[in-house]
């Protein structure tokens, strides 16, 4: 009997529900959805969206509701419904993805399954193209590791702007605004670090990675730890251009509160994820 191939999507849901329910929706709608599994993991909502997404997937076996008691993360928000999708089902594939993105490309699956036969990636990573500032964000660097003085860098800098944050926020974070990377270089390529919003897993990396996200950071840095230890174990990542999904950028983050919450939020995560990854490098003396 032929084996029963899944495609398995796991979309972390935090508040937001109608952009939960159009990335959802548009998953569903892909050609050969037929095989597709969804898990929402809910990240703790604070809101009634958990609810909402209860009520309206309810009579739909395709698609399947989590919930976790606190909120754990990306990391471990992500690892949480990975192990529940593992002990379900025989996945081919697992596709990591952000709510906010739609997947309007309905031969979306097609071409993953072609890229696979071609280039028996680890981790394939699309174009992810952001549709507000119409730019493209993948892939988020073009080598695998960062060197250790940027890493230092990042840690020194957040450490003293919150040490010293009221004055930080009043002459330099009040009007400051989000700078999304813009991608230029649209070639297909291998061995880039990848952007986190969509991250496309295949056998050849779940065979050898029972824990997709280790170690766990609470939000930032993930696709740089991943990186690292693809590059250990020789696993390509690979960049596609000629897949493609829309990303709306942050409104989980947005949904926090105002601005100045925001981003002590975001520079508190950097730190202790720039911390981890600084760890790793000095672990393995790169």
């Amino acid at each position: 009997m032929e084996r029963k191939e899944y495609f398995t999507f796991i979309v972390l849901h935090y508040n937001c529900f109608e952009e939960t329910q159009e990335c959802v929706d548009s998953i569903l709608a892909l050609e050969h959805s037929d095989c597709v599994k969804i898990v929402v993991m809910d990240n703790a909502s604070v809101n009634d969206s958990l609810g909402r997404l209860q009520e309206m997937y309810q009579s739909n076996e395709q698609v399947y509701i989590l919930h976790n008691e606190k909120n754990l993360g990306f990391s471990a928000g992500n690892n949480i419904a990975y192990d529940y999708a593992v002990k379900h089902w025989d996945s081919s594939f697992v596709v990591f993805a952000n709510n906010d993105l739609l997947f309007r490309d309905r031969e979306f699956i097609r071409k993953v399954r072609g890229e696979y036969e071609k280039s028996h990636f680890g981790i394939l990573s699309p174009d992810v193209f952001h549709t507000t500032l119409k730019i493209h964000q993948s892939p988020i660097d073009e080598n695998m590791v960062l060197p250790k003085n940027r890493v230092r860098r990042t840690i020194l800098f957040n450490t003293l702007a919150l040490w010293f944050y009221p004055l930080y926020y009043a002459l330099l974070g009040k009007n400051s605004k989000d700078v999304a990377l813009s991608v230029t270089d649209l070639s297909y390529r291998k061995n880039i670090a990848p952007m986190g919003a969509c991250l496309i897993f295949s056998r050849e990396l779940m065979d050898r990675k029972p824990v997709i996200f280790s170690p766990e950071t609470y939000f930032y840095y993930e696709e740089y730890i991943l990186s690292f230890w693809c590059r250990k174990n020789n696993v390509d990542i690979v960049f596609q251009p000629d897949i493609q999904v829309l990303h709306n950028h942050g409104k989980a983050t947005k949904s926090l509160g105002d601005h100045r919450r925001v981003m002590k939020f975001r520079m508190k995560n950097i730190l202790q994820a720039a911390k981890v990854y600084y760890r790793l490098l000095k672990e393995e003396d790169i």
